[in-house]
């Protein structure tokens, strides 16, 4: 016999399931069109801050708010259009 057959075989281990529930296709979508637009308008580094950072005028974390519903979607993206413009007297 060889050592293969007479060793017990190792329980499988279940992969790492997460206690977070999905978002839906509608959340996923809103999530990665607000996503590209900050990394668009504002960069990258500056949209990870952003999206990822409470935010007093929203009320919440702008990524929270643009996937919810279709409507804390637009206010994150006029907040984005926002900070993206020039600022007044700046250069254009």
């Amino acid at each position: 016999m060889t050592a293969d057959a007479t060793t017990p075989a190792r329980p499988r281990r279940r992969a790492f399931v997460s206690r977070e529930p999905r978002i839906s296709p509608d959340q996923a979508r809103r999530q990665g069109l607000i996503t590209h637009l900050a990394f668009v308008l504002l960069g990258q580094e500056e949209a990870i801050r952003f999206l990822n950072t409470h935010n007093a005028s929203l009320g919440a974390r702008p990524l929270d708010l643009a996937i919810a519903d279709p409507a804390g979607y637009s206010r994150v993206e006029n907040a984005v259009q926002l900070l993206a413009r020039p600022a007044a007297g700046g250069r254009q």
